[in-house]
């Protein structure tokens, strides 16, 4: 697996794959770009763009995600992850947990926890008044999952409820809001908290683990439920990465496009900031809190890791 980002968001690029293993990109305008595909590490597709099957047959040899990007249409992002084939002992020990209810909701537990204190810790950082102590104490009295995502959901409502606070007016944001998001700070963080999962998962799928099967998150059609438990915790330093970058003038709401469709959007010129600076910085600034969501889990699981029989 590489180490670089491939990005395609032109309208109209044409995708191939040769035999030299060399991935050439046909832009509408005749102009060609190679790449090899091993000196990938993703692929990002900003809109709708043909991507031939035997091209996501190879990434997933060569260990490449994909991650698609709605453009002019409502929806998430989708990442595709590389399948890796090893770690079976570390699946078991997945499995083993999730299915023993108290283990699971206790895993879950942690995860929300180290959330709330990451939520915490950077409003204080910003010294922003706040007392998210009630949401961390009772997270550990209940007894249902149900029960536990309310309290996360209140949480991380009061806590962007305070942290709005930290951002100029004419950013417009009130509130967390998605699908679509509604103004350029809720765009930042739908986008960023895309790109995080993304590079999460392939961490997570190094280890050997079974992307699917979450703890907090119900696992749901294809949905990585395990992505997003391990990006919970993280998410707070991808919210603070986003505002340290915008308070020094990086972007600005005018790099952003709204319609009632698909709500609002980053421009070109905004995405090509955007981009250039997340995977020169951000990836960086997330992999330590990326590998403590991974060996909190890890911890949890080591006492269902009995020998294979």
């Amino acid at each position: 697996m590489g180490a670089m980002t491939l990005l395609v968001d032109r309208r109209g690029t044409e995708l191939k794959l040769n035999r030299s293993q060399t991935l050439c990109l046909t832009y509408p305008d005749g102009k060609q770009h190679r790449v090899g595909l091993y000196a990938l590490r993703r692929i990002i597709v900003h809109g709708n763009i043909s991507l031939p099957s035997e091209l996501l047959r190879e990434c997933e040899m060569a260990e490449v995600s994909v991650v698609l990007l709605p453009d002019r249409r409502k929806g998430n992002g989708v990442s595709l992850f590389p399948y890796v084939k090893n770690n079976l002992k570390l699946r078991k020990a997945q499995y083993r947990a999730y299915f023993d209810e108290r283990a699971r909701l206790k895993i879950a537990q942690k995860m929300v926890a180290a959330k709330i204190a990451a939520q915490s810790f950077w409003l204080a950082r910003n010294n922003v008044t706040h007392d998210l102590s009630q949401s961390e104490k009772h997270l550990f009295q209940v007894y249902n999952n149900n029960s536990l995502m309310g309290i996360e959901g209140g949480a991380s409502k009061e806590y962007f409820a305070k942290w709005r606070g930290l951002w100029d007016k004419t950013w417009g944001f009130k509130e967390r809001n998605r699908r679509p998001p509604r103004d350029p700070v809720n765009a930042l963080l739908s986008l960023s908290y895309t790109l995080a999962g993304n590079q999460m998962g392939q961490l997570a799928a190094g280890y050997g683990f079974d992307l699917s099967l979450g703890f907090l998150h119900v696992s749901f059609r294809a949905r990585p439920s395990l992505v997003l438990d391990l990006l919970e915790p993280v998410r707070p330093w991808v919210d603070q990465w986003l505002l340290e970058k915008v308070q020094n003038g990086w972007l600005s709401p005018k790099q952003f496009y709204s319609n009632s469709e698909v709500g609002c959007r980053l421009d070109k010129e905004g995405r090509s900031a955007f981009y250039a600076a997340w995977y020169d910085e951000a990836e960086s600034w997330l992999l330590s809190q990326m590998r403590d969501s991974l060996a909190l889990l890890l911890s949890s699981l080591r006492s269902f890791s009995h020998p294979i029989e």
